[in-house]
């Protein structure tokens, strides 16, 4: 198999593209990125090629998918959130015609199959307890809209032209990569004064006080290594009975994920904040469809997950030190 994974080195494409080579048996696997971070697949750069690239320009994507001959497509270069004031129409440009471009691409070129990464924010405001694949979306702002949009595109590829298609909408994750966005270098987004609570493990690694919202405040937790391994499963599995699944997760509280930071770096100066609430909290996402379509089971529980995100920064500051060096 020739895999392309677009935002390769983002938060979640890495995951993707390591689990393909560790886990999935590749022995080679392309990354498509607009811009790059080489320290974040340190430890896979001798079996990945880097492709700086940008997916709003349609003949560098199909000159890419026909150069390398690649057979399925992970596609997760996407604009996390929405944009700064002035920014909407370069931004549509990276949600809907990038995507378009890689859908078109694949669909000339004979590609088996694509992996659209969508979000928990297509579903926006709903009045369900829990959030299934058969809710109407009612997205509540441009990034939830242009997930829609992509995913009904992608449904379009699959029942009109014939191209194997599959999405699936991740949730609340948390790993290497959650911090540090490749959105920011776009300049379409504004960097936020305080990073995701979920990301602020890599401020207690780097010594810095960290505050974490309300202990009994509930959220949907899963390690990113684990949502590589649902897009892995939906990417290569010869039947899909669905074509849409939640990405999996674990409801339970903050002061769950705080206490497991604490026990893995004992250290660290980490506080609880009574009055902060966790952001973007969404209603729990039912994962049953994706495990019994497809056998998911986690690789993670919560402290490996955090110990595992540790091991992993703590691997991208030596390699970026080096490369300093």
């Amino acid at each position: 198999m020739s895999l392309l994974v677009t935002g390769g080195t983002g938060f979640l494409g890495a995951h993707l593209a390591r689990y393909a080579l560790n886990v999935g048996g590749e022995d080679h696997v392309f990354v498509l990125d607009r811009y790059p971070v080489a320290g974040r697949v340190a430890d896979i750069l001798d079996r990945i090629t880097i492709l700086e690239a940008d997916i709003c320009n349609t003949e560098e994507v199909e000159a890419i998918i026909a150069r390398y001959g690649i057979d399925r497509v992970a596609h997760f270069a996407f604009i996390l959130g929405s944009p700064s004031p002035g920014q909407m129409i370069d931004y549509a440009k990276v949600q809907l015609l990038g995507t378009a471009n890689v859908l078109e691409a694949a669909r000339k070129h004979g590609v088996r199959r694509v992996l659209f990464a969508s979000s928990v924010a297509a579903y926006g405001q709903q009045q369900a307890d829990v959030l299934t694949e058969v809710l109407v979306p009612n997205p509540s702002d441009p990034y939830g809209a242009a997930k829609l949009w992509c995913e009904a595109t992608v449904r379009h590829y699959s029942e009109r032209l014939g191209l194997d298609t599959v999405t699936i909408r991740y949730g609340s994750t948390y790993g290497l990569g959650r911090a540090a966005r490749g959105s920011y270098a776009s300049g379409m987004l504004a960097i936020p004064q305080q990073m995701h609570y979920m990301a602020r493990v890599e401020d207690a690694v780097h010594g810095k006080p960290v505050t974490m919202p309300r202990g009994d405040a509930l959220a949907d937790f899963s390690y990113a290594a684990d949502a590589a391994k649902a897009g892995w499963l939906a990417l290569t599995a010869e039947c899909l009975p669905h074509r849409l699944y939640n990405a999996p997760s674990k409801r339970m509280s903050v002061c769950e994920f705080t206490a497991a930071m604490r026990k893995a770096l004992p250290n660290a100066d980490i506080v609880e904040d009574p009055l902060e609430l966790p952001g973007n909290a969404h209603a729990p996402m039912d994962c049953s469809r994706i495990v019994e379509d497809l056998g998911f089971e986690p690789d993670h529980s919560l402290e490996s997950g955090i110990t595992d995100y540790i091991a992993r920064i703590r691997a991208q500051d030596e390699f970026e030190k080096k490369d300093i060096i």
